[in-house]
């Protein structure tokens, strides 16, 4: 593809000495040193976290604003980090987290972004990492679901399309109002208007990564709907991808699609008695919207623009029939968890359908 190609030798060239430009956008991406990156950091004193690719810090600018540092792990190729600060450096959306500089001198490649406060995701629904914050409402969860989708909407609707490739609950980031921030583009591409990615190189997260995607190599939008899908069940159900119960390895998108064709709808898993019937409602046209996220025919899986519509209907729906309480929240979690301990379901993995191997 010519125009990254181009872009690439431009970034390569640069070799972190220069201001790269964002382009058509309104606002540059400064160039920092090994030592600067050390100063802010603090001597890389305080982890974030850490992923297959590296590991995140925290750090302060000079103007004192608080800034997250990803120090990729050595051997990472050039070309690799290069195509991440490029695909990043295109998507100017405010569900986005936003791309600040990087560092690209031999063996230090880094970037620095804004940094979110609230931590990710999955930390948050899933009390990781020993904090337990607070339950997320419907309408919180909601929100979440819509502010992801309207990124998405947006990466594949980019002149040149940008298809990310790792939407899970890790790489959604919480700002201090529980806005949602998409993060990570280490996998990410960009594609132009008629150009298919192949890869034989499958990365991504097993539970999140679209089984079509690793049984036939090809990646387009509909990958990202299949993980939307897994993190919209995440947001419904309180629980993560693969989960266990009763001493065995459950997987999340199996369980609730059993669940569904079983009787065609999952409400039978809550206590109607203790729901009132606009939570039920949004929970059930939610399910729906997942359930057509997760089809292995890629083809009957709907554009992300549909979903966000459908998802922006829901929730002006839900708000205008309730106020959230925070019982309503609290009943939500006892009756997933009771549900997802209790439901007996075949062990059918959507993955092993399609006779695929494992997946890291």
């Amino acid at each position: 593809m010519n125009y990254t190609e181009d872009k690439l030798r431009a970034f390569l060239s640069t070799n972190g000495h220069v201001v790269l430009e964002k382009t058509g956008g309104d606002y540059i991406l400064r160039s920092f040193t090994e030592q600067e990156i050390g100063e802010i950091t603090f001597g890389y004193r305080i982890l974030l976290g850490k992923g297959a690719f590296g590991e995140v810090y925290r750090g302060i600018l000079e103007s004192k604003r608080p800034v997250a540092v990803k120090r990729y792990i050595n051997g990472t190729r050039k070309e690799e980090f290069a195509r991440e600060v490029i695909v990043h450096s295109q998507i100017n959306h405010k569900n986005v987290v936003r791309l600040l500089g990087c560092c690209t001198e031999e063996n230090a490649l880094m970037i620095v972004m804004e940094f979110i406060c609230n931590g990710n995701l999955e930390d948050f629904l899933h009390c990781k990492n020993g904090s337990c914050l607070i339950p997320l409402p419907l309408h919180k969860r909601l929100d979440i679901a819509i502010g992801s989708a309207e990124v998405l909407a947006y990466m594949h609707s980019m002149y040149c399309p940008a298809l990310h490739g790792d939407i899970k609950p890790a790489n959604i980031l919480l700002d201090e109002n529980l806005v949602p921030k998409i993060s990570d583009f280490g996998i990410a591409r960009l594609l132009s208007a008629d150009e298919i990615q192949h890869t034989s190189s499958i990365i991504g997260c097993r539970g999140y990564v679209d089984p079509i995607y690793c049984q036939s190599g090809v990646f387009n939008p509909k990958s990202d709907v299949y993980s939307f899908g897994v993190v919209l069940l995440e947001l419904i159900t309180w629980k993560t991808a693969k989960y266990s119960c009763n001493g065995k390895a459950r997987v999340l998108v199996r369980d609730f699609l059993e669940a569904y064709r079983t009787d065609g709808s999952v409400m039978a898993i809550f206590d109607e008695e203790d729901y009132r019937i606009h939570d039920r409602l949004f929970l059930q046209k939610a399910s729906t919207i997942a359930v057509e996220c997760l089809q292995l025919d890629i083809t009957k899986r709907p554009n992300i623009r549909d979903i966000l519509s459908r998802l922006q209907i829901i929730a002006a729906d839900h708000s205008c029939r309730s106020k959230p309480s925070g019982k309503t929240t609290e009943i939500f979690e006892i009756k997933s968890a009771i549900f997802f301990r209790n439901f007996i379901q075949p062990d059918v993995d959507p993955y092993m359908l399609i006779g695929l191997d494992k997946i890291s």
